[in-house]
């Protein structure tokens, strides 16, 4: 009896769709609890983040920024992502006892799942699929080939455009945007919304399109792109203003969407264009014990947010302390220049609270900003008078993505203002942005409006 038919016959207590980022933090979790676990993956063990998302796309920004040779980004890409070989994060997986079955994998049952070529019985279902780009229905771009992109497809590509359009002005179209302008490449950024980053106070979008502009990216909010023609090896973009933009490759990053057409989801009675429905603690509402994290749970689409529902996930399969998709603040950089950090809420799921208070800060203000001319930048913080906590923050501006940590442990750890506004930030940093917002804040809560005299 070969080892495949061991594993067929085999009941496991667990099997996982997927063996992303959520998926190796799931097999660690549960390391040593004595359940056995199975993991169906067809593509790399590890999932996009380290092999074709976040960390190609931030070497290639760092790159930029420093050398600006494409030919070092992609060396140094090559090096960061070990040239798309996932055998370290296989050998990290199995060496906990897990099983690995390099499938496809598709759910017969809620307790049956079919994959190289047998059926494995398992206990529990956890779904960790991912997502994959959203392709607009658009004349011409299916006809494309291999010179339209997607992110994937922009970070392992081994000769650089000279002419790159990009549909979509949001977190990866501005970030690969930045880092093909930094390395020499042609870029025009089409975005039919009107305005970046459109869910956050309207001085986000602008920083962020001031730097696009400043690495040469040509910005056309509001605009879209209608139609698509390619003629001897160039791609004509027709867009909705009657302007026509030249180009060697198209790069789609409009938005991704779950994966999970082909799983078998029909099988738990389950839509799959309606996506998966999940409780706070990452359960399915469906037939039987069936599990959902990362992407396709629907939270959002972070490697951290993922890897948290993953412990979430494995305290319920475990018995261990109970802890919730929602009992942590979600934060989100983008590496743009400035950078973009999110805390909480936008100011969008926040409008019309009129418990809610908002104060700013100004990176000119800061003495840093002077000693190492750090440019524009901006924080707003907003707080609850009833409870005299922060609750949001967002901003851009100068090494923000370091400063995004001490808001999370503010909000998370709902410290009152009144503490926060008694902390002392080290002199000179960006960091000291924080105090007088803090006091702002705190001020702005501790108004008591006097009620006029009668008579």
């Amino acid at each position: 009896m070969d080892s495949r038919t061991t594993a067929h016959e085999a009941i496991y207590d667990v099997g996982v769709i997927g063996g992303g980022s959520a998926t190796e933090t799931l097999v660690q979790e549960l390391h040593g609890s004595g359940l056995s676990i199975i993991v169906f993956e067809q593509d790399r063990v590890g999932g996009e983040c380290p092999f074709v998302a976040c960390m190609p796309s931030k070497t290639m920004l760092h790159v930029g920024a420093t050398t600006g040779n494409w030919d070092e980004a992609v060396a140094r890409r090559g090096e960061v992502t070990h040239h798309l070989d996932d055998t370290s994060h296989a050998k990290e997986l199995t060496e906990t006892g897990t099983v690995l079955v390099r499938s496809r994998a598709r759910i017969i049952d809620a307790e049956t799942i079919e994959a190289d070529g047998g059926h494995f019985t398992v206990r529990h279902i956890v779904v960790a699929t991912g997502s994959e780009s959203v392709t607009p229905d658009i004349a011409g771009l299916d006809s494309l080939g291999d010179r339209r992109w997607s992110s994937v497809e922009a970070l392992t590509a081994q000769e650089r455009p000279d002419r790159l359009v990009i549909l979509g002005g949001g977190v990866i179209g501005c970030e690969l945007g930045l880092a093909f302008a930094r390395l020499g490449t042609t870029v025009t950024l089409l975005d039919a919304d009107p305005h970046g980053f459109p869910d956050l106070s309207d001085e986000v979008g602008d920083l962020v399109d001031a730097g696009l502009r400043l690495a040469g990216v040509t910005v056309r909010r509001g605009s879209g792109a209608v139609g698509f023609v390619e003629t001897a090896g160039l791609i004509t973009v027709d867009t909705d203003d009657g302007d026509c933009i030249v180009a060697d490759r198209v790069l789609v990053a409009v938005g991704k969407q779950a994966r999970v057409d082909g799983i078998g989801l029909e099988a738990l009675g389950l839509d799959p264009a309606a996506g998966l429905e999940v409780d706070e603690t990452g359960h399915v509402r469906c037939v039987g014990s069936v599990w959902a994290m990362g992407d396709v749970a629907g939270q959002g689409q972070y490697t951290h947010l993922a890897n948290h529902q993953a412990r979430v996930v494995a305290d319920q399969l475990a018995g261990g302390r109970t802890r919730r998709f929602d009992d942590v603040v979600i934060s989100s950089c983008v590496f743009t220049d400035p950078p973009v950090i999110q805390v909480g809420p936008s100011r969008a799921d926040l409008a019309g609270d009129p418990d809610v208070i908002w104060a700013t800060g100004l990176v000119s203000d800061l003495p840093r900003a002077l000693t190492d001319a750090l440019g524009e930048g901006f924080l707003a913080i907003a707080a609850r008078r009833s409870t005299g906590c922060i609750v949001a923050a967002h901003g851009a501006g100068p090494r923000f993505e370091e400063l995004v940590h001490a808001l999370v442990i503010a909000v998370d750890g709902a410290v009152p203002l009144d503490r926060l506004a008694m902390s002392m930030h080290a002199f000179p940093t960006v960091g000291e942005i924080l105090g007088p917002v803090y006091q702002a804040l705190l001020r702005e809560i501790q108004t008591v409006e006097v009620p006029a005299a009668e008579g």
